[in-house]
């Protein structure tokens, strides 16, 4: 599997996930779990390192016929950890220590029947 961060803010990340069904039988739902992760309030001209957040895990229908390879975008909101860092600076400057990240962390699958 393959993942990347997109759009953030302070309470959701866009996660753009790539899975291959490596199987001749087709995917029909995957529950992903997500670990979030934030930047702590801080003073300017700090920049402590990210801390874990919550684990968020959210399903989806996905359809991956056999031996191919689907895009799935996961919307994964922690709103709880907006009151845990900066807002946004005015300038915009550092704005990503004022979004919540998300990594996967595992996934569970469930075949289509035959």
């Amino acid at each position: 599997m393959e993942w990347h961060d997109q759009v953030a803010d302070s309470k959701c990340v866009k996660v753009q996930t790539f899975y291959e069904n490596r199987s001749n039988t087709a995917i029909k739902m995957i529950a992903q779990t997500f670990l979030t992760d934030y930047t702590p309030k801080h003073r300017a001209g700090q920049y402590p390192d990210s801390k874990n957040g919550p684990i968020k895990t959210l399903t989806q229908n996905v359809g991956i016929p056999p031996f191919e390879t689907r895009e799935v975008t996961w919307d994964v909101c922690a709103p709880e950890l907006a009151k845990l860092m900066n807002p946004p600076s005015a300038d915009g400057t550092d704005g990503y220590m004022s979004e919540v990240g998300a990594a996967p962390q595992g996934f569970k699958w469930r075949w289509f029947s035959r």
